[in-house]
């Protein structure tokens, strides 16, 4: 039996009309419904503690929590920290999924790779 993953590619344009408890609703639907997020532009270090949260209030038998890697929101250059603080957008990507099926994340600087599956033995 062939075992679907479902990812899911979320734009910039379709999260910034979503601020505070909305965007991190949308973050948890979506995983709590076994989505594995990437999204195009990082969440912030609070939006990151924000979910983390809001994570740990909903973890029951049916959902074990999430996995999530940020990759390129951490870079501490002058340019990029005069960006960040006149409110413009670096770049980077966020991704996010549900712990039952995210096995294993290894990030670098350059790269995140996710190892996915649904744990049961083929």
């Amino acid at each position: 039996m062939l075992m679907q993953i479902q990812i899911e590619f979320i734009s910039s344009a379709l999260l910034s009309g979503k601020e505070g408890k909305e965007k991190i609703d949308f973050i948890m639907s979506s995983v709590r419904n076994g989505k594995i997020l990437v999204l195009e532009d990082p969440l912030s270090h609070f939006e990151e503690s924000r979910l983390i949260e809001a994570t740990m209030k909903k973890v029951s038998s049916k959902f074990s929590g999430i996995e999530i890697s940020t990759l390129g929101a951490d870079t501490a250059d002058l340019k990029t920290a005069l960006i960040k603080m006149l409110g413009g957008k670096t770049g980077g990507l966020t991704v996010i999924g549900p712990s039952s099926l995210v096995r294993h994340v290894k990030r670098d600087p350059m790269s995140i790779r996710l190892f996915a599956g649904d744990g049961r033995r083929r």
